[in-house]
């Protein structure tokens, strides 16, 4: 059962990702939504997220033993992933890095993307950590012959 809470919150945290980095504006700007591809360095952020993916994926559908390589990889990648979502999301405000010529005189407000992102990782970090609950193996000892 651990192992397909593992795999359902590991799709949960993809899909979040995935409909963040796309789909919701990171920025509003009245009635312009600001996407992620318009804010200076979002390539970190969608590099560190990919390989985050990919390790839980590697966590999660791994039949062999707990894997605390796996495990520390997915705890820096997800720190790396957090930290980027985080300073872009700061960066919502600076409409001269978002817009090339005019900028608008509106009062600018952080998107949805970003919020949506942080959690999608909180998720998918989540889901590698169960994964190797399930997995745990405790030496048991063998049975003492009685007299």
């Amino acid at each position: 059962m651990t192992r397909n809470v593992a795999l359902s919150a590991a799709v949960v945290g993809a899909v979040g990702s995935l409909v963040a980095i796309v789909a919701l504006p990171w920025a509003d700007y009245g009635d312009i939504a600001v996407p992620l591809s318009r804010f200076p360095g979002w390539g970190l952020y969608v590099g560190s997220v990919v390989a985050l993916h990919a390790c839980v994926v590697w966590a999660v559908l791994a039949r062999t033993a707990r894997q605390p390589l796996t495990l520390a990889a997915v705890a820096v990648l997800s720190l790396v992933a957090v930290g980027s979502a985080i300073l872009l999301l700061l960066g919502y405000d600076d409409a001269s890095a978002l817009f090339s010529g005019a900028v608008p005189t509106v009062v600018a407000r952080p998107g949805l993307g970003g919020i949506v992102a942080v959690l999608a990782i909180l998720v998918s970090a989540g889901a590698a950590a169960v994964s190797g609950a399930g997995r745990r193996t405790t030496a048991v000892a063998p049975a003492q012959a009685r007299p």
